[in-house]
């Protein structure tokens, strides 16, 4: 693959969710190798993948629905939705520290925060609910979509260093490795979205600027003719009889 065909599936959101869909298959069924290998029943697979995937189960939903008619349609909704899963995921994280203290929770809680932050307000700053709690104006966006994006990917790489020490199979090998090629794709395709409501926005602001001028100019150019109008000298009218011509006085 040339560097012009990975310049343009990197940047392209369509590939990356179709990607993303894929690696959120893989990541839940190697989970539930044991499961499997343990011939359980199809039950009880799917009850232990609700209890120990569900972040998983529940963007593969998202990623599945936006694909189709009706997450398209509702797409703003499902924002919330995952939005308040990952906000419950934050929550969750942050009680983990208490219960085991070390620098990969830390890390955990972190990307999970930033994370959060990143996609609340990259969904919702152009939605009603955005401009209502006037996202554009808030702190979060003192920080850029280009300093979120490497933030993220930083606290990803550093958390991958951190898992693959402790590594004690090839199977966990994969398994993070995975995690962190997820992580990656969910963080781009954050960052491609910001990207494309911004350069939206920009498009629509110079827009309005151009109706602007144009109007600008339209009313000038008014102006200067009511100006023109009333400057005109008026034609005086001649009072009385019209003064006959020197041919018509011959004649008589």
């Amino acid at each position: 693959m040339d560097k012009s065909k990975e310049k343009d599936f990197f940047d392209s959101p369509s590939m990356i969710t179709y990607i993303l869909i894929g690696l959120l298959v893989v990541l839940i069924i190697l989970s539930q190798s044991f499961a499997i290998r343990s011939h359980m029943e199809a039950g009880d697979i799917f009850r232990s993948i609700v209890n120990h995937n569900s972040i998983y189960l529940i963007s593969l939903i998202y990623f599945i629905l936006i694909r189709v008619k009706f997450g398209k349609k509702y797409f703003d909704y499902l924002n919330v939705i995952m939005f308040v899963f990952y906000l419950l995921t934050t929550f969750a994280s942050l009680f983990t520290i208490f219960q085991s203290f070390g620098f990969d929770s830390i890390l955990s809680l972190t990307f999970n925060v930033l994370f959060t932050l990143y996609f609340g307000y990259s969904f919702f700053t152009s939605t009603v609910i955005g401009k209502d709690l006037k996202l554009s104006d808030s702190p979060l966006a003192e920080i850029n979509n280009g300093q979120y994006y490497y933030l993220l990917i930083g606290i990803i790489a550093i958390s991958l260093i951190v898992s693959l020490v402790s590594v004690n199979s090839f199977e966990d090998v994969v398994v993070y490795l995975l995690e962190a090629i997820y992580q990656f794709m969910f963080v781009r395709y954050i960052y491609l979205y910001k990207e494309y409501v911004e350069r939206k926005t920009t498009v629509n602001d110079k827009v309005k600027e151009d109706v602007l001028d144009k109007k600008e100019e339209a009313e000038e150019v008014m102006e200067d003719k009511t100006t023109l109008e009333i400057e005109k000298p008026k034609e005086v009218k001649r009072r009385g009889r019209p003064k006959k011509n020197k041919d018509e006085e011959a004649s008589k």
